[in-house]
């Protein structure tokens, strides 16, 4: 088996595919890891995913677009994550995250709320309020 280096997927130039190390337990019980190309199937459920994700993304982004969502709601769904796990990330209650969904309440969000969801996003308080 080769060695691995830190990162967990390289590409194999003979195939032209990359590798991943994935983690298992084995017959016994076991933890394993086992490094292994992914077969076509693994490809198409990544594409289909990614598809499903990019649409819920665009769509998120035509919402707040058209003043019926907030740019908090286009960053979750960008960053791929829940109201539950922004609440979790930003240290606010699901029940605000939920309120903070509405552009009438996002407007008038302090700005300690807004650096808030900023360092949950990895994104300034000004690119939180201006998305294109």
């Amino acid at each position: 088996m080769e060695e691995l280096k830190f990162n967990y997927k390289y590409k194999d130039p003979e195939h032209g595919h990359y590798k991943e190390l994935f983690y298992s337990y084995d017959k016994d019980g076991n933890y394993d890891k086992r490094v292994r190309f992914h077969d076509d199937s693994d490809r198409v459920f990544i594409e289909q995913f990614w598809d499903v994700q990019n649409n819920r993304i665009e769509e998120a982004r035509q919402n707040v677009l058209s003043g019926k969502k907030s740019p908090v709601y286009y960053f979750m769904e960008k960053n791929l994550l829940d109201p539950m796990s922004l609440g979790l990330q930003a240290k606010i209650a699901l029940w605000r995250v939920k309120l903070h969904f509405k552009p009438r309440v996002f407007r008038r969000l302090n700005e300690k709320t807004l650096e808030k969801y900023a360092e949950a996003f990895n994104i300034t308080v000004e690119q939180l309020k201006n998305i294109e």
